[in-house]
């Protein structure tokens, strides 16, 4: 045998014999997760996202903001309004303190609707209009934040206008 082939042959065994290794790895964190044993052995470690449930993480999750309650101009006098606003999460366990950051929102809020009017909030087009703006102004304020990498998407819930 000459030295070429030796090493091509020390090369294809150690190849094989890292694949068997991970395929064997593999193999049994699946089996113990198909079988419904206590998986619990593997939660901890590097293989742990075999055990993860994926259709629960994908699932959209709802979490709902603090009210905000703001005036408005109108001809004759001042208006009130009052929105309430949720967030759409894929991950909700990221976003359990996201009430912390109301302040934030709240001063968002303020700046939006300094500029609006009664007669604004009141038109065919102006709920599908002020949807888009909220939104907006919202992901806007978070931009600054760890948390808007966790927000799908934003959801004005009530609307009131008095």
């Amino acid at each position: 045998m000459t030295k070429q082939q030796f090493f091509a042959m020390f090369i294809a065994m150690l190849i094989a014999s890292a694949l068997v290794s991970a395929a064997t790895v593999f193999g049994a964190a699946w089996y113990l997760k198909q079988a419904g044993d206590d998986s619990s052995m593997i939660e901890n470690t590097p293989l742990s996202f075999l055990t993860e449930d994926n259709s629960a993480r994908h699932a959209p999750s709802f979490q709902s903001l603090d009210k905000v309650v703001l005036s408005v101009r109108g001809k004759k006098q001042t208006h009130f309004v009052m929105i309430e606003l949720a967030v759409e999460t894929r991950r909700p366990e990221r976003l359990q303190n996201i009430n912390d950051y109301m302040p934030v929102v709240r001063n968002a809020m303020l700046n939006l609707f300094s500029q609006k009017t009664y007669e604004d909030l009141h038109g065919e087009q102006a709920l599908t209009s002020l949807q888009n703006e909220v939104k907006n102004t919202v992901m806007q304020a978070f931009a600054k934040t760890d948390v808007i990498r966790d927000i799908d998407d934003v959801l004005l819930t009530k609307y009131v206008v008095q």
